[in-house]
């Protein structure tokens, strides 16, 4: 134990080999926990390290609770030597978010209302536990954890939730520009941001999920690169009414928004050449998960006016019609004006001159989020059946905001040197 430490640490890892997962012991002392978030007589601590225990095996990542003893041996309940414990096996190199739940007694399967609210009352352990505090992407906070053969991050930003999106604050001097304007069904925010360093002529990158990946350090990030995108636009999901940006409306619209949405996109692309007209260089449209969908969907709808960075995307997912993400391949029914969901009966001469191009999008996923593996693993080969290449790049990790930001970055930096 370190002497800087006022109880040992709450992560410790053992080597079992090469070819081995490792073996992650985790402690929680239990005057670590806020006292808001302290389990009662009918509760228990879950474990929630992302894509290694989940809500469909709640009993699998359950700590046990281990009483101080006195001279005797005899249970002593003392807050100030309780401890919970699990060991759990991880991936060689794995990167992920690690909290704690407070669950109902013998839980076994978590349906999604249980599970939202005992997220809600999730927490991260006070003291010195020796893991950084992130704020994810639902303004929760949670501890990065990683294993120790894990690969360096690029990106490290977005451990507090500073940044303010409407003031421009932690984004150097270049300032942010907030605006509601009507997208798809509905109007809602957007913030735009052009990094002084960008010539004119750069691509514009387009973020779904906007606001969560600017407070995670979006925006700092990418004045930092060489050579910076000529304009940022980052687009949210919330509703804006009359009180403001609805946020409980919020899961419904980004779903309409980005599950294969045609008159979404249009939009989306009306916007960007409206807000940077000047540049001819196809847009980068990125987004993770729906928005990863989304990405690869604008991409196949207009392959000369996007390109797209797909993290985690949902290629399980159907449109109204039913059809999945490679049913929208571009074919060589060009002429067709109805060749997507929703096509415009009018094209420009220049969107039909262009049809020939080819959709280009980058795909990343966690190997251990099992039905987005797996549909990934189904759209490559139906895409390659349609003349369309896609390359996957697995992380190890899960569905997880922590990998999101870094590998946005990195992919944005690729796309740009070009």
């Amino acid at each position: 134990m370190r002497a800087d430490r006022p109880f040992p640490a709450l992560c410790t890892w053992t080597d079992n080999g090469p070819d081995e997962n490792w073996t992650l012991q985790v402690g929680l002392p239990a005057s670590a926990i806020p006292a808001e978030a302290a389990p009662g007589d009918e509760q228990e601590i879950f474990v929630d390290l992302n894509g290694v225990t989940d809500r469909r095996n709640v009993p699998g990542g359950i700590m046990t609770r281990r009483p101080a003893r006195d001279e005797g041996g005899q249970n002593v309940d003392s807050a100030d030597a309780t401890r919970y414990s699990i060991e759990l096996a991880v991936p060689r190199g794995y990167r992920g978010a690690l909290r704690f739940l407070p669950v109902p007694r013998g839980l076994q399967v978590a349906d999604r209302p249980t599970w939202l609210d005992v997220l809600e009352r999730g927490f991260v352990p006070a003291g010195d536990h020796g893991l950084r505090t992130v704020t994810d992407m639902r303004r929760k906070q949670i501890l990065e954890l990683a294993a120790p053969d894990a690969r360096p991050l690029i990106w490290t930003g977005g451990g507090r939730p500073a940044t303010d999106p409407r003031s421009g604050e932690g984004v150097g001097r270049s300032a942010v520009d907030e605006q509601v304007i009507t997208l798809g069904s509905a109007p809602r925010r957007i913030w735009t941001h052009r990094p002084q360093r960008s010539p004119a002529s750069a691509p514009v990158l387009v973020v779904f999920d906007g606001e969560r990946f600017i407070r995670g350090g979006l925006l700092a990030a990418i004045d930092e690169l060489v050579s910076p995108p000529s304009a940022v636009i980052a687009v949210d999901h919330a509703p804006v009414g009359d009180d403001g940006p609805d946020e409980d409306a919020a899961v419904g619209q980004r779903a309409d928004d980005l599950v294969m949405n045609p008159r979404f996109c249009d939009d989306v692309l009306a916007l960007v050449r409206q807000t940077a007209p000047e540049v001819w260089a196809r847009t980068i449209v990125a987004g993770a998960s729906y928005g990863g969908l989304a990405a690869a969907f604008f991409s196949l709808r207009h392959p000369e006016a996007f390109r797209g960075i797909c993290l985690s995307p949902s290629f399980w997912e159907t449109d109204d019609q039913g059809r999945r993400i490679w049913d929208l391949t571009p074919d060589s029914t060009d002429d067709d004006p109805d060749r997507l969901a929703g096509a415009s009966e009018s094209r420009t001469l220049e969107t039909r001159t262009a049809t020939a191009a080819r959709p280009t999008f980058c795909v990343d996923h966690g190997i251990l989020e099992t039905v987005i593996a797996d549909s990934v693993a189904e759209a490559t080969k139906e895409f390659g059946d349609r003349g369309i290449d896609v390359a996957p790049r697995p992380f190890v990790g899960g569905h997880e905001y922590l990998w999101w930001r870094e590998l946005m970055l990195v992919r944005l930096a690729e796309v740009l040197a070009e």
